[in-house]
């Protein structure tokens, strides 16, 4: 009986240290790594986007080019949005050195518009920069074309 008792125990300790290892060893969403972009051109309203999805094809944010001047701001308008709650930021950048962040707030927000007048009729990179909370790990994803 004794023999019978070890043997069990050992068994558990060892389905236990298993489970422990598996769940040690997966990677919650939030650490995703491996994010990937789909470029979209709307010609109705003059918009360019780069959206960003997760490794698990989860919407996570964008970054969005207005070609035409927005409200009362001047020029053209750039956006990023965080969309999914993830632990991960959404920094959208256009090749002019413009920048819009949606860093140190929760998800589900965008950003006000970052404008200026830019020269027509130029090709533009448009890409989302994706920031972990507190910046230690930052990707840059593909470059979309935009254009003014």
């Amino acid at each position: 009986m004794t023999r019978t008792r070890r043997i069990v125990a050992t068994l558990a300790a060892a389905a236990s240290l298993t489970a422990a290892a598996t769940t040690l060893g997966s990677s919650p969403a939030s650490a995703a790594t491996d994010f990937y972009t789909v470029c979209r051109h709307d010609d109705d309203k003059n918009v360019w986007q780069a959206i960003a999805y997760d490794q698990d094809d989860h919407y996570v944010g964008l970054a969005m080019f207005y070609t035409d001047p927005y409200g009362r701001n001047p020029g053209e308008a750039l956006y990023a949005t965080d969309s999914y709650a993830d632990g991960w930021g959404v920094v959208a950048h256009l090749s002019t050195g413009r920048t819009a962040s949606t860093l140190g707030h929760s998800a589900g927000y965008t950003t006000p518009p970052v404008t200026g007048d830019l020269p027509e009729d130029h090709k533009y990179g448009l890409w989302v920069e994706m920031v972990h909370s507190g910046g230690d790990t930052r990707i840059s994803m593909a470059s979309c074309d935009a254009w003014s």
